[in-house]
């Protein structure tokens, strides 16, 4: 499109209809290109026109097929009007088909040439305005988009630093942060009884670890030129190499690797809850263990007395029955303390029964401890 005046082609093979049509746009301030044939129009398509007002009844090439090859040649930004004097639904389809914009019938009154031109022209200033919105939209999305890429590095960080579950690994993840935005690090982190140094592609000197126990007490954080320190608890961070030339850059990096310190601090405290909660659990299992093996030696003792009782209980009746022979007792003397040997018996049989049923219990519970503690 062009950005000068309002460039109009009118092209019609009917010389007066021209004529008509020209006049009825003198005065606008437009730029008016007159053509007899499609082939001519196309030809002069390096003029940039806004508008082709196009006749569709044409010798060699018609209407329909000088828009289509517009189209097919990226002419897209050119508004083209049909001009025929049928206006019936085929010829209106014809033209949709071929990418025209609208259509205006034949010998139309200049009102209405001049409102479909006044419409075009809304649609060109409505379009350039979409295209200045769309560049404004795609520079505020690449200042997003880099703003996004370091907002990604501190949230893939808290994501992997999930999974780690040593303070060894968790300090190799802040390097490897580090290095994703380009920076030189030193860190110290503690879980309160030992430190841990780390430093980028090295191992961190007695020197480097002087600085850092000096830079641990400037406070939350501080920068001076190219370094910046940053002080959370369990972490102690020292970046060198800052570009101290791009303010904007430096102070969002102050603000992710901010979140970077106090996110390694929460993770270090989960991890030492971690590792709590593992020791209780272990005495726990371990408390388990000796009340299984307690259980299992009170069930085998409870077996072997069983065993014991039965047989002396089965070793009573006859001693009990050979002594009878020898004391010269009378039937119902015999019969009397049979009955009591008996009732003496059945009683004992009826707690083994409830015993049995106990052991039982007891066994179910120390099976279940041994899948428990396997799984």
């Amino acid at each position: 499109m062009s950005d000068g005046a309002f460039c109009i082609f009118v092209v019609d093979d009917d010389s007066l209809q021209r004529m008509i049509v020209c006049d009825h746009l003198q005065g606008n301030a437009f730029q008016i290109h007159e053509f007899s044939n499609g082939a001519d129009c196309m030809a002069a398509m390096d003029l940039a026109p806004n508008l082709i007002l196009l006749d569709i009844e044409m010798p060699g090439l018609n209407g329909l097929e000088v828009c289509k090859n517009l189209r097919d040649e990226g002419y897209d930004d050119t508004q083209v009007v049909f001009v025929s004097a049928h206006d019936d639904i085929e010829t209106l389809m014809a033209a949709f088909k071929a990418g025209g914009n609208d259509f205006i019938p034949k010998n139309a009154s200049k009102d209405l040439l001049l409102r479909k031109v006044e419409i075009a022209i809304e649609a060109e200033a409505q379009k350039r305005q979409l295209q200045q919105q769309l560049s404004y939209a795609q520079k505020t999305a690449f200042t997003a988009m880099s703003s996004l890429g370091e907002t990604g590095i501190v949230l893939q960080f808290l994501r992997s630093s999930f999974h780690c579950m040593s303070i060894q690994t968790l300090g190799e993840l802040i390097i490897e942060t580090m290095g994703q935005f380009g920076l030189h690090s030193l860190v110290r982190l503690t879980d309160g009884a030992d430190n841990y140094f780390f430093r980028s592609n090295a191992i961190c000197t007695e020197l480097e670890k002087s600085i850092l126990a000096f830079s641990a007490k400037l406070g939350r954080i501080s920068q001076t030129g190219e370094r910046l320190a940053i002080n959370y608890p369990h972490i102690n961070l020292l970046i060198t190499g800052l570009d101290a030339d791009d303010p904007d850059l430096v102070g969002r990096l102050r603000d992710h690797l901010a979140i970077v310190a106090e996110g390694t601090g929460v993770r270090i405290d989960a991890m030492k809850a971690e590792q709590e909660r593992l020791k209780q659990a272990v005495e726990r299992i371990d408390s388990v263990k000796e009340l299984v093996n307690l259980l299992e030696e009170i069930e085998a003792h409870q077996t072997a007395n069983h065993s014991q009782l039965e047989k002396l209980v089965e070793d009573h009746k006859i001693d009990m029955e050979e002594a009878f022979v020898f004391l010269s007792l009378t039937d119902a003397q015999e019969l009397k303390l049979h009955g009591i040997v008996d009732q003496l018996v059945n009683q004992l049989e009826a707690l083994f029964v409830k015993d049995n049923v106990l052991a039982l219990h007891l066994n179910s519970i120390v099976e279940k401890q041994k899948r428990l503690l396997n799984a």
